[in-house]
């Protein structure tokens, strides 16, 4: 994205957006701006995205934080100060301006930063006279009594974070239709703008006042229904879509699953479907499609104590597909682990997640991730108090931490691009040795 350049009508608004620039900086690292290379650009972008869907390029980004000379001194619009101002904590730029040009909160100021603005703007740090002092003044107590009006107003209304999200038939099986509603300490107005999301198993859909929603669940597995208050999350609820074992759907797409056999129990040391099922089942296997394995089901196990061990066979290159996949997700109660495996050439779309920490082979080099199963793969995931190791072909490629457990294990997937084979699966909480 390469937002238009606005001015101001003020310098505040110069202020504000100094101030802004310099928390940023002090969230991406200790590294000061003059030393950021394109791979640190890269990274605040994609950041930046994954937070607020607003991705900005290297330019913009070096624009911003006076690294690219322009005749004027760039001021981003309107729809990049919100990201910039949701990045950092806050609803949006206005709300970020009235705080931190009212308060003037103490930031470090990263070596280089202000030299550099000094350099693209010399009249901005020379010392301000008497009368713009009395000017600032004013227009500070201005914003200030603006802040808390609004804030009184926000009290009076209710926190938003005392809004709960309620699933009334969290358990079911195949296909599941379940039921949504909100529940608050307040009383709840239809204008308020809440949303549920709903990850890629349905449509993003508001939700407000005594009003409930259905959604239509298709796949087995967990969904983790995310609450929004304009567009920040502030609840979470898991609906679970149980199966009897060992199951097979496949798809074309997010939009269409074509349960295999009537989801009837599969072979746990041999999981395995044909071409000739998934034929039966009605999907179209000259195009590029997905078999996903699923067995889903309540347990005591810890999703951040176990052991994960199976052996895996992928196939060949299908027509329409340079890229064979194979996916492993935990499902926890409350999260999920996720690792997608490819072979050496494609590892840029393979990824891990465990819980909160994920890491995209778009945004960095996951070579030792590289995993060719034509002739059989053995994959072993391990967690031990939330620190995580991948074993691929009895070679540990991977460990990391996460923070945020993901609760009871709920279920496994295994997912392949085209047809695929899992041999003997086996999940084991490492303390109590309980098998899933």
């Amino acid at each position: 994205m390469e937002p238009n350049s606005v001015q101001p009508s003020n310098q505040s608004a110069f202020d504000a957006l100094d101030i802004c620039c310099r928390i940023i900086i002090q969230k991406m690292g200790s590294k000061v701006i003059e030393e950021w290379r394109v791979s640190d650009y890269n990274k605040l972008s994609s950041q930046l995205g994954k937070q607020t869907k607003v991705y900005l390029s290297v330019n913009t980004l070096k624009r911003l934080f006076g690294q690219l000379k322009t005749p004027q001194r760039y001021f981003p619009q309107k729809a990049t100060r919100d990201a910039l101002a949701q990045f950092i904590g806050y609803r949006d730029w206005q709300e970020f301006e009235l705080v931190s040009l009212s308060t003037q909160p103490e930031v470090t100021n990263p070596e280089g930063f202000e030299k550099l603005v000094e350099v693209e703007n010399p009249i901005h740090l020379q010392r301000k006279s008497n009368k713009k002092t009395y000017i600032y003044t004013g227009l500070m107590a201005s914003l200030l009594i603006a802040l808390i009006a609004w804030f009184v107003v926000w009290k009076a209304e209710g926190d938003p974070s005392d809004t709960e999200l309620i699933c009334e038939n969290p358990f079911g099986n195949v296909p599941h239709t379940a039921v949504f509603k909100l529940k608050s300490k307040k009383a709840l107005k239809d204008g308020d703008e809440y949303k549920v999301d709903f990850m890629d198993e349905a449509l993003q859909s508001p939700i407000s006042g005594k009003k409930e929603i259905a959604k239509f669940f298709r796949n087995p597995g967990v969904v983790y229904a995310t609450l929004l208050y304009h567009d920040k999350p502030i609840d979470t609820v898991s609906i679970f879509m149980q199966t009897k074992g060992w199951v097979a759907n496949s798809g074309n797409d997010t939009s269409r699953a074509y349960p295999i056999s009537g989801l009837q129990p599969l072979n746990p040391k041999n999981i395995y479907v044909s071409k000739k099922q998934l034929d039966s089942a009605g999907l179209a296997t000259n195009r590029p499609f997905l078999v996903g394995f699923s067995n889903i089901k309540p347990s005591n196990i810890s999703g951040d104590n176990f052991s994960f061990t199976c052996r895996v066979f992928s196939e060949q290159n299908r027509p329409g597909t340079q890229c064979v996949e194979t996916t492993i997700i935990i499902l926890g109660a409350i999260h999920r682990h996720l690792l997608t495996l490819n072979r050496s050439n494609c590892v840029a779309f393979s990824q891990y997640k465990f819980s909160e920490k994920r890491v995209l082979g778009s945004d960095q080099f996951l070579g030792a991730l590289a995993f060719d199963p034509i002739n059989g793969g053995d994959i072993e995931i391990r967690v031990e108090n939330k620190k995580a190791s991948v074993i691929l072909n009895g070679k540990k490629v991977l460990s990391t931490r996460y923070e945020k457990s993901i609760g009871k294990v709920m279920g496994i997937k295994i997912l392949f691009s085209g047809i695929g084979k899992a041999v003997s699966p086996k999940l084991q909480d490492l303390k109590t040795k309980e098998v899933f």
